[in-house]
């Protein structure tokens, strides 16, 4: 399996696992998490609050010469349910829980070296800010 494919799944799987939930209007809800980036990029309203991953980038050192020592940016993007304030919120405490279970998973597996978040960033879509979503980044180093 490629490591880029592994990495992906091996997070998505660290994730389902925490099952994690949001106060959604005064009720707990579980956090949707797919596997892939859904079409259009745009998370169905019935599904949510939800999240996705896929890789951004990578670099392959070019001094190792019996490895692949690679330097990933993985992308995940947090969706929240709700009007107001609320989606902020829900988003901060999903950015939150996604940082403290990739944070508890160590090496996922032995796969990576390290694994770190490096960022975030309000989601704008087609030109438009959307407050109740956010890109958070981790930079991951695989050997």
């Amino acid at each position: 399996m490629h490591p880029l494919k592994a990495l992906r799944l091996r997070v998505v799987t660290a994730l389902r696992a925490a099952g994690i939930t949001l106060d959604v209007g005064g009720e707990e809800r579980d956090v949707t998490i797919l596997e892939q980036p859904p079409t259009g990029g745009a998370i169905p309203d019935t599904m949510l609050p939800a999240l996705y991953c896929y890789v951004r980038s990578e670099r392959i050192a070019p001094d190792c010469m019996a490895c692949d020592e690679r330097t990933v940016l993985l992308d995940l993007v947090l969706q929240a349910q709700g009007y107001d304030q609320q989606p902020v919120d829900q988003v901060d405490d999903l950015q939150l829980a996604v940082e403290r279970v990739i944070a508890a998973a160590g090496s996922l597996g032995g796969l990576v070296m390290v694994i770190r978040p490096v960022g975030s960033e309000i989601n704008v879509e087609r030109g438009e800010v959307i407050f109740a979503a956010r890109r958070l980044t981790f930079e991951a180093r695989i050997l």
